[in-house]
């Protein structure tokens, strides 16, 4: 059987998901997949992934080159 993780989510009333989801923004991993995080919370292809999913959600056509996912796809 495995220990418990005992850390400061342990007894926050908040769910599963959740707690794992801030123990690995704690770490500076991504969120979703567990890659190392760029900046935020997610890793690069998460943030582009997120970018596009907003982009076809509001139906935008113009994009904002200037944001943090532009300027580092473009240095890698």
């Amino acid at each position: 059987m495995r220990k418990r993780i005992k850390d400061e989510f342990t007894d926050l009333p908040i769910s599963r998901q959740r707690k794992y989801q801030l123990r690995r923004q704690r770490d500076r991993r991504c969120t979703e997949c567990g890659q190392p995080a760029i900046q935020g919370s997610r890793c690069l292809d998460h943030l582009i992934k997120a970018r596009e999913r907003q982009r076809r959600k509001r139906g935008l056509k113009r994009r904002y080159t200037n944001t943090l996912s532009y300027r580092l796809e473009a240095a890698t």
